[in-house]
């Protein structure tokens, strides 16, 4: 004690308060310190010790009830349940003010049954079943809470009780589950996590069985089974256990996240606790967290800022990335505004080699691209476009197709940014006026990513693209790509045959390579030998014989294909047909027993037959080898989260179908409201639209007789090819598209 009667730590906690600004009548650092001090009481077997901490929390927080539970746990097991009885009353009339009768129930029947057990001879046991040397964390003996993801009523388990609840903070009460711990899970019964999703209706009892069995065989928890599975989303699973602990469910990608509230907790913390304080109401911190029962983490934020804390489940992934778009972007931009280039310069070539080579080794550069590869690979951008300009850098990436603009870094780091990618791709840091092309291999969360890096000597400095190619998309599936049902049967009949030729047209960007590699996939097994020609090899393919293009050394796909028809293929893949003597080639390897794939630049499917006729190659042998031909576009689709339904008007209907036109009766459509995780824009993904022709007696001797692409569209309309308009129509109607986005990328010459 101190001279004027304090107790020493009181003192200190003022004194701290003080320092960081914390209203004297806020009592959180009290609250906090004193339930700290009695778990650690606890740990030492110190239970009187403990005891007397639960009281003085009681005076500091008299409405609490999660102190009065755990008190009279421990009276309980230390011996006295004539006094956790007298607390658990006492607790009853804490729940009444309340207005939570239900409550007040509960807990007043745990009060009769000691009380009753007070007057019988299982008063000795009851007081043998905790032993004081061993005291355990408070919690109701009577009540098992069930853990975040347990699987059914069958597994329940106690929960391990949270290693610190949360003083002082007023928590979000469901009229039907009273909190035992504010902010906190509840200490109730809880429902099985299954029986949660049943009621939310996003899984059937077919699914959970299955869950429960491969949860039974492997012991891995139920929820993240179901999300392997495919049954549920990373957001389903989110609300479920949000229903479970009494935690509101928030999407970070939707909700306002503030950047300065966001930054009022270290980037440090947040990472290690999973946590990210996102909006603030007066005196009420709003924190989203991804475990329900990391109590620790909301008291660190409490001590941290002073403030009371309102928790919010979320998912992994968008607090991750929050944390990225709003804490460490710019925390780096901070940094590098104070990296030092020299003197004012007019131009890029001025900046030395020396200074160049010591500025890509400081950290906020490093950091800087790391972070700027990063952010593109986890929001699926396609390119990474680094741009220079007269007043700066910008920085944007390529998603669905789109290019969004993301940062604009200080001008002062233009060349430093620059050269710290040309240094990881091994490209010439000191050339600045040549083209550069290079490759960067990275890990990101246990993914392999390859990025294809391009230069570009510009008027304002050099222009960097980078390509991200995902290994792990590659192993796409012919029926994830859109594919109509008939359409994929009849292309995988096709890709079955033993010899042909089957082209896919389209435009850079369409998704040809992906269509190639899916079917390449789906017909690849031990008795084939299959070998591709590509300029460059996206991805790597097993079992399958891959050929990189290198013109410098005169590996064409000319030269290749050659080669390649003395490997004894049984399957070739042409990455492009570019040139006459490429297509003479596949033509011949297509007639001598081969099954030839490759692609074609061109508008529609019955353009592929004008093309190779215009580039020397005799009827005949073009009617001989191609067997089909599938045209295709990538169009975006609507984003699933903010996705509404509207009244179609006319003049859509008409510019897409005057079929639809005609309909009387009135047609409902979809399109993206625009939220934050689709970056307002209402669509996110991407969706093939494709046209395919089938090669028949019909078409072969049109292409005999030199016809016109429109003449051969039609013959093959009217035996049944559906077109790219028409698909896209019915992806319109189907809600995965929009109107607007399908007139976008179909070009048709349809009349």
């Amino acid at each position: 004690m101190l001279r004027d009667g304090r107790d020493p730590e009181d003192s200190a906690i003022q004194t701290y308060k003080t320092l960081l600004r914390v209203p004297q009548d806020n009592r959180t650092l009290e609250c906090a310190w004193r339930y700290h001090q009695a778990m650690r009481h606890l740990r030492d077997g110190r239970v009187a010790d403990a005891i007397r901490d639960y009281k003085r929390l009681l005076d500091l927080d008299p409405d609490e009830p999660f102190v009065y539970l755990d008190l009279a746990e421990l009276y309980r097991q230390s011996g006295t349940p004539k006094e956790a009885a007298a607390v658990l009353r006492a607790l009853v009339a804490v729940y009444h003010r309340a207005g939570m009768p239900e409550a007040a129930s509960e807990v007043e029947a745990r009060a009769l049954s000691l009380e009753r057990r007070l007057d019988g001879a299982a008063r000795a046991s009851e007081d043998a079943q905790i032993p004081e040397a061993q005291p355990r964390p408070a919690s109701p003996p009577e009540e098992p809470a069930q853990a975040a993801d347990s699987p059914d009523a069958e597994t329940e388990r106690a929960a391990p009780p949270a290693p610190l609840p949360r003083p002082g903070i007023e928590s979000v009460r469901p009229q039907d589950r009273p909190p035992a711990r504010p902010g906190g899970p509840t200490l109730l019964r809880r429902e099985p996590l299954g029986r949660i999703l049943l009621q939310m209706g996003v899984i059937t009892e077919e699914q959970l069985e299955r869950a429960l069995e491969i949860h039974e065989r492997t012991r891995e928890k139920l929820g993240r089974i179901l999300v392997s599975m495919g049954a549920i989303t990373e957001q389903d699973l989110a609300k479920a256990i949000g229903i479970q602990w009494n935690y509101p469910y928030v999407s970070l990608a939707s909700a306002e996240v503030d950047p300065e509230v966001v930054r009022m907790v270290p980037h440090h913390l947040c990472m290690r606790h999973k946590v990210l304080p996102y909006a603030r109401n007066g005196s009420k911190l709003l924190v989203a967290i991804v475990d329900p029962l990391n109590l620790l983490a909301l008291d660190d934020v409490r001590l941290i800022t002073g403030l009371d804390v309102e928790p919010r489940i979320t998912t992994e992934e968008e607090l991750l990335q929050a944390l990225q778009k709003y804490h460490q972007l710019g925390a780096l931009l901070e940094q590098t505004a104070h990296v030092e280039v020299g003197p004012e310069v007019p131009t890029e070539e001025e900046v030395s080699l020396d200074r160049l080579r010591q500025m890509v080794d400081e950290a906020p550069v490093v950091k800087l691209v790391n972070l700027i590869l990063d952010q593109a690979i986890r929001e699926g951008a396609s390119d990474v476009h680094i741009e220079p300009h007269r007043h700066g850098i910008h920085v944007r990436y390529r998603i669905d197709g789109i290019l969004h603009d993301i940062l604009s870094p200080p001008k002062n780091l233009k060349a430093a940014l620059v050269s710290r990618i040309k240094i990881m791709a091994n490209l010439d840091i000191a050339e600045r006026r040549r083209p550069q092309d290079g490759r960067i291999h990275l890990r990101v969360d246990g993914r392999e990513i390859d990025l294809r890096v391009s230069t570009l000597p510009t008027l304002f400095g050099e222009k960097v693209v980078m390509r991200i190619l995902d290994q792990s998309s590659a192993l796409i599936q012919l029926g994830q790509l859109g594919m109509a049902s008939g359409v994929q049967e009849t292309w995988e009949r096709l890709a079955s045959k033993p010899y042909g030729m089957l082209l896919i047209t389209g435009p850079t960007g369409s998704g040809k390579t992906t269509t190639l590699y899916a079917t390449l996939t789906k017909i690849n097994t031990l008795e084939k030998n299959i070998v591709t020609i590509e300029d460059p090899v996206e991805y790597q393919l097993p079992r399958i014989n891959q050929v990189q293009v290198n013109p410098k050394v005169g590996l064409t796909f000319a030269t290749a294909l050659r080669s390649i028809l003395r490997q004894d293929p049984d399957i070739i893949m042409v990455g492009e047909i570019r040139d006459q003597e490429t297509a003479e080639l596949a033509v011949q390897a297509a007639l001598t027993g081969h099954l030839v794939f490759s692609t074609l630049h061109t508008n529609d499917a019955a353009s592929a037959f004008t093309r190779l006729l215009d580039m020397g190659i005799e009827p005949y042998l073009v009617a001989s080898s191609v067997i089909g031909v599938m045209a295709q576009r990538l169009a975006r689709k609507i984003c699933p989260r903010c996705k509404e339904p509207y009244q179609a008007p006319r003049e859509a209907l008409r510019r897409l179908s005057e079929d639809l036109e005609e309909v009387d009766k009135e047609v409902v459509l979809f399109r993206g409201a625009g939220c934050e995780a689709c970056r307002q824009t209402g669509y996110k993904g991407r969706i093939g639209i494709f046209e395919l022709l089938v090669v028949t007696d019909r078409i072969r001797s049109l292409v005999l007789a030199r016809a016109p692409a429109t003449e051969i569209r039609e013959a093959a309309r009217s035996e049944g090819m559906r077109t790219m308009r028409e698909d896209g129509l019915e992806k319109v109607l189907e809600g995965l598209s929009t109107v607007e986005e399908v007139l976008r990328v179909v070009y048709s010459t349809e009349e």
